[in-house]
C-alpha cells in the first residue's frame, strides 16, 4: 500500500505514531493539543531541540543508527518533512519486523536519569574483567537505570542486573537457546585436560562460534515473533545520560551511539579501559579485530571518556586530540577525561580467613598472547629442574591463538609438573585460589590496569608484574617487577617467594572502592 501523508494509515499506526510524538512532546515539557492528527504531532516534535532524530523515533518506534539517520536527515532537507515520512513509513512497511515495530513500541519513561548499557554483561556465560567492573558501578547506585538492547532493532528495556556464580544456571528468563550456550561455553574448559581434548575444542571452534552467534540471533527473534500482538517498550532518553561501561555487544549498537553522539542527542560516557586492539593489534582475534575498532569510533566522540589507568587516560588524550585534527566541527567538541583506578573485583580478605599452600603460584588471564604465559610456563619449567615442588594453576578462560601454549602446559603435565588451567571457576572459586597462593602473576605484555593485582593484594597475596605502563605503576612492598622475557629474573623472583612461604597472608587496604566510582560516574559533581 502507498503510504501519503494525510489519508489514512494501515489499522493501529495512526494511533502508534500519535501516541510516540505525543509522549516526546510531553517530556519536552510541551502540551499537544488532543484535536493534533498523527501528522500534526510528528511536525511538532520535528521543531524541538534534535526534532529531526526523534521525529524518527516517533515514527519507527526505534532509535536510528548514523546511516538510517543520516538519510532521513538529507530527505528531510531536500524533499521536506511530509515526503521524508512518506518514504520512511513505506519503506518500513516491506519488512515484517519493522512493520511490528511500528505499531507495537510503546516509549517510556526510565526510572532514573543516569542509563547503564549492561547488554553483553546481562545474558553473558562467564565473567572477564570487565564484566566484573560492570556489576562493580552499577552494584548500589539508587540514580541508576541498567538496559539492554533487545537484538538490533534499535529498542532498549530497563532490565536489573544479578550477579550470579558461574556455575549456577543461567536465569529462566533467558531463552533455551542462551541456556544452551551457557551450558556449552561451561564444558569447554574440560577438554583442556588432554592433548586430544585441545585439538578437539580448536577444530571445533570455527564451527561452535557460528552455532552460537545463531542460536543468540534465534533467541532474540523468537523473543520478538513470539506474540504478533504483544506491545514492545523502548526506553525514551530525552533528558537522560548514558554509560557505556563495556564495548558494545553488536555493531549494529556502536552504530546507534555514533548517531546519538555525532548529533548531540545525549550526553554520553565511556568506560575506557584500554588501547591494546588499537596498538597491539597482534593480541586480538582477528574475527574481532573490526568490531573493536568500531567501537574507537564512539570513544573518539564520547563527551566523557573515564579511564582505569593514568596511561590510558594520556593515549585517550592524544588520540582524540589527533583525531580533533581532521575536521573544525571535532576540533569544537567539549570532551572530559578522568581516571580512576579499579577495586577488587573479588571481595576483600579478613584477617586470617585464608590458610596459604605452601607452594601454590597462580596467574589470572585468559589464555591469549598477551598475557605472556610462555614466560611463566618456561620459567616453571627452569625451576622444576632445579628440583623445585610447584603447584601452578592458570586461573582463565581458554581465549584465543593460544595452541602453543596449552601445548606446552601438556608437556610440562607429561613430565610430572603439578599444573593446571582451570575455567569457568566461581568467584568463591576464585577467591580462594589467589587467597591460598603464595603469589599471583601478572606479567602481560599489555594491560589497561592488571585488575588480578588489586585482587590479589585484597585477598592477602604477593604479586609479580612485568615491568610496562601501568603495571609497574604498583610501588607497593608486596609487588614485584621482572622483565619481559627475561627467564632467569622471574624465576629468580619465584624462588624467593616459595623459599619463604607465607602460612598467611597479609592483606592491603584498598584505596579506592566501588562507592568512589559510583560518586565518580553518576554522583552530583559528575555533569558532563
Amino acid at each position: 500500500m502507498l503510504l501519503k501523508v494525510g489519508v489514512h494509515l494501515p489499522n493501529g499506526w495512526q494511533e502508534s505514531i500519535a501516541n510516540r510524538a505525543r509522549f516526546i512532546l510531553e517530556n519536552s515539557g510541551e502540551k499537544p493539543g488532543d484535536d493534533q492528527t498523527w501528522f500534526d504531532l510528528v511536525q511538532e516534535v520535528s521543531m524541538q531541540s534534535n526534532g529531526t532524530f526523534y521525529c524518527w523515533l516517533a515514527l519507527t518506534g526505534c532509535y536510528p543508527d548514523k546511516f538510517e539517520f543520516k538519510d532521513f536527515a538529507t530527505q528531510v532537507t531536500i524533499y521536506g518533512l511530509p515526503q521524508a515520512v512518506q518514504n520512511v513509513l513505506t519503506n518500513k512497511s516491506k519488512v515484517t519486523e519493522t512493520a511490528r515495530n511500528l505499531i507495537a513500541v510503546e516509549l517510556v519513561t526510565p526510572k532514573h536519569a543516569h542509563l547503564v548499557d549492561v547488554t553483553h554483561t546481562y545474558s553473558a556465560p562467564y565473567l572477564t574483567g570487565i564484566q566484573r567492573v560492570v556489576f562493580g558501578v552499577t552494584d548500589g547506585p539508587k540514580n541508576v537505570s541498567t538496559f539492554i538492547w533487545v537484538g538490533d532493532s534499535g529498542i532498549i528495556q530497563e532490565k536489573v542486573m544479578r550477579m550470579a556464580e558461574v556455575s549456577e544456571s543461567p536465569p529462566s528468563a533467558l531463552g533455551w537457546r542462551i541456556r544452551v550456550v551457557h551450558y556449552l561455553h561451561a564444558q569447554v574448559p574440560k577438554l583442556d585436560k588432554s592433548r586430544i581434548g585441545t585439538r578437539l575444542r580448536i577444530l571445533s571452534l570455527p564451527l561452535a562460534r557460528t552455532i552460537k552467534r545463531r542460536l543468540v540471533a534465534r533467541d532474540v527473534d523468537k523473543q520478538v515473533k513470539s506474540n504478533p500482538n504483544q506491545k514492545w517498550t523502548n526506553l525514551l532518553i530525552l533528558n537522560t545520560s548514558m554509560t557505556v561501561p563495556e564495548i558494545p555487544a553488536s555493531l549494529r549498537h556502536i552504530c546507534i551511539y555514533e548517531s546519538i553522539l555525532e548529533n548531540e542527542i545525549v550526553p554520553v560516557q565511556i568506560i575506557l579501559y584500554d588501547f591494546i586492539p588499537f596498538f597491539h593489534a597482534w593480541t586480538v582475534h582477528y574475527g574481532n579485530r573490526g568490531h573493536l575498532n568500531s567501537y574507537i569510533r564512539i570513544v573518539l566522540l564520547a563527551n566523557r571518556i573515564v579511564s582505569i589507568s593514568s596511561l590510558v587516560q594520556e593515549q585517550a588524550k592524544l588520540i582524540t586530540q589527533a583525531f580533533r585534527l581532521e575536521r573544525n566541527e571535532w576540533s569544537k567538541r567539549k570532551q572530559t577525561f578522568d581516571y580512576m583506578t579499579l577495586p577488587s573485583g573479588l571481595k576483600p580478605a579478613m584477617t586470617g580467613e585464608f590458610e596459604k599452600q605452601r607452594n601454590l603460584v597462580v596467574m589470572a588471564g585468559s589464555l591469549e598472547p598477551r598475557k605472556n604465559h610462555i614466560q611463566f610456563l618456561s620459567a616453571l619449567e627452569l625451576l622444576v629442574k632445579d628440583d623445585a615442588r610447584i603447584k601452578a594453576r592458570i586461573l582463565g578462560s581458554a581465549g584465543w591463538e593460544n595452541e602453543h601454549i596449552l601445548e606446552k602446559i601438556h608437556d610440562l603435565q607429561s613430565k610430572g609438573v603439578d599444573i593446571e588451567r582451570l575455567g569457568n571457576l566461581t568467584d568463591s572459586e576464585m577467591r580462594t585460589l589467589i587467597a591460598e597462593a603464595q603469589v599471583l602473576l601478572q606479567i602481560s605484555e599489555a594491560e589497561g590496569f592488571g585488575l588480578p593485582i588489586a585482587e590479589a593484594l585484597a585477598l592477602g597475596t604477593k604479586v609479580i608484574v612485568s615491568n610496562i605502563r601501568p603495571l609497574n605503576e604498583w610501588d607497593h612492598s608486596r609487588v614485584s617487577h621482572v622483565q619481559i622475557g627475561d627467564l632467569e629474573q622471574l624465576k629468580l623472583e619465584l624462588s624467593k617467594i616459595l623459599n619463604n612461604p607465607e602460612k598467611e597472608g597479609v592483606v592491603s587496604e584498598e584505596e579506592i572502592t566501588w562507592q568512589d566510582w559510583h560518586q565518580l560516574l553518576f554522583g552530583e559533581k559528575s555533569t558532563f
